[in-house]
């Protein structure tokens, strides 16, 4: 049984160098789908693990090395294509991609990120910094939506503009990477009750993103996970007021 979680964490690291390979081939939305079926997957193992109380120092620094592969490397490799050709557009003679390398450090912050959770005592009920799973999420929402939403939808289209924009993808990447590690509380979807006054934020939250699926359908993606973010800044404005 100790097994079981240690296994669908492998799984993971499996399907996160395959959502690595799909994006270098230039298949982002089929990236995105793994990336996807990766969070899922993490959040089995977990848990699976507290369910039937398997869980173990060896499986915890494995999650994390699959987390840094699926949630790390895997999204940063979409963002590095995003703006591969996006640069082009601008400058279809240069032969040389620094500037998109940039992306990368949403792996690079998000190692830093996971071994600072290992280490820190205080997020068991919430979060320090934008967890990995969300900002790869995040992430793979973007080709998710332009792949399988609308073309006439509103959010199709500003994603259409957005990643043919070399900037703006660029500071989308460096906020992103600088989130993973910002001094903000996240809220964790994690609950020992179902009580409104330990749960508030969640309820809302959960709420939300009902009403966003319902309005923008698929497209509603990326906003979840803008939502998300929003919710965490004011959930740290009413804990400090």
């Amino acid at each position: 049984m100790k097994m079981i979680p240690n296994t669908i964490t492998l799984i993971n690291l499996f399907l996160g160098c395959a959502a690595i390979v799909a994006a270098f081939e230039g298949l982002l939305a089929p990236a995105a789908l793994l990336i996807l079926a990766c969070a899922i997957l993490d959040f089995l193992d977990g848990a699976i693990a507290r369910w039937f109380q398997a869980g173990s120092e060896t499986g915890k620094q494995l999650d994390s090395l699959a987390d840094l592969v699926s949630f790390g490397v895997a999204p940063a490799c979409i963002m590095y294509q995003y703006l591969v050709v996006s640069l082009y557009r601008v400058n279809p003679e240069s032969s040389i991609f620094v500037w998109p390398m940039l992306a990368f450090l949403i792996a690079v912050f998000s190692g830093l990120r996971l071994a600072i959770f290992n280490t820190d005592e205080r997020q068991h009920t919430h979060f320090v910094g934008l967890p990995t799973p969300a900002n790869a999420l995040l992430i793979a929402s973007i080709p998710f939506v332009l792949e399988y939403a609308a073309t006439e939808h509103v959010i199709h289209r500003a994603l259409v503009a957005a990643t043919s924009h070399f900037p703006s993808m660029l500071i989308l990447s460096l906020v992103l990477a600088l989130l993973l590690v910002a001094p903000v509380n996240m809220f964790s979807l994690k609950t020992e009750s179902l009580k409104w006054a330990e749960n508030r934020i969640r309820y809302i939250f959960l709420a939300g993103c009902v009403l966003l699926l319902i309005t923008f359908g698929l497209a509603a993606a990326p906003l979840f996970l803008i939502f998300y973010i929003i919710l965490s800044v004011i959930d740290n404005l009413w804990a400090t007021s």
